[in-house]
């Protein structure tokens, strides 16, 4: 070696083995090839393959087989690949997924509850009523978000807490009370510039419209919250 490098040689280093395709792989490094884009058609994965979050996902390796996958937080991720073979369940909540085949065959989540697709992708086909209706307290506060908190409340109405005014024009603090779960609150507010009226849920022992103004903005004691303008 020392001849080779007097010449001005430099030896060649040994090439990397290549992964063996046909090999399952861990899913913490399936997770690290996806996202860096060396992975491959066919990868098998070994358990639950953890997605979540990555927003720089555009697609996955087609005929891709794992036990479960979470691409929750994923909202570039619009199609699921060809091929793909979850033996248990898929969670979706926050991707960019609109819609499956009819027929697909998987099991769906939304935030860790099993959900149809029509709560999944249709949710704008729910009605009011329809949420009431649902037993399940967990399906039920997943049908409530997936049609939106302002539809919902427009649709069974609400009991005002408390009122008041800011900058915007009025403010309520509304709440829809259950007999199996915690009522859900919510603080309506206008925003002054652009006049929209907004809906924020807010826990609910809130007992006015300042102290969740207040707990939205991070304080824990309102009377510290004192703004020029509330949006």
């Amino acid at each position: 070696m020392l001849n080779m490098m007097s010449k001005g040689r430099i030896p060649k280093k040994p090439l990397k083995q290549r992964p063996n395709e046909n090999e399952p792989v861990s899913a913490e490094r399936a997770r690290k090839l996806i996202l860096e884009h060396r992975a491959w058609d066919g990868m098998r994965i070994l358990g639950h393959l953890d997605l979540s979050g990555a927003s720089e996902l555009y697609n996955l390796p087609e005929n891709l087989t794992c036990e479960s996958i979470d691409i929750s937080d994923c909202p570039n991720l619009t199609n699921l690949p060809k091929g793909l073979h979850v033996t248990h369940w898929i969670e979706l909540a926050g991707s960019g997924i609109t819609g499956l085949g009819a027929g697909h065959g998987f099991v769906l989540r939304w935030r860790g509850v099993r959900v149809s697709d029509a709560i999944a992708f249709e949710a704008q086909s729910l009605t009011g009523q329809d949420i009431l209706n649902i037993e399940n307290v967990e399906l039920r506060r997943v049908a409530i978000e997936r049609l939106g908190y302002e539809t919902f409340l427009q649709q069974v109405g609400g009991l005002i807490r408390d009122r008041d005014r800011d900058a915007g024009g009025e403010r309520q603090l509304v709440y829809i009370p259950f007999e199996d779960d915690e009522a859900l609150m919510v603080l309506k507010v206008i925003c002054p510039s652009t006049k929209h009226t907004h809906i924020l849920r807010v826990p609910p022992y809130m007992q006015s419209c300042h102290q969740a103004a207040a707990w939205i903005a991070g304080f824990t004691n309102p009377d510290d919250y004192n703004p020029l303008i509330e949006a």
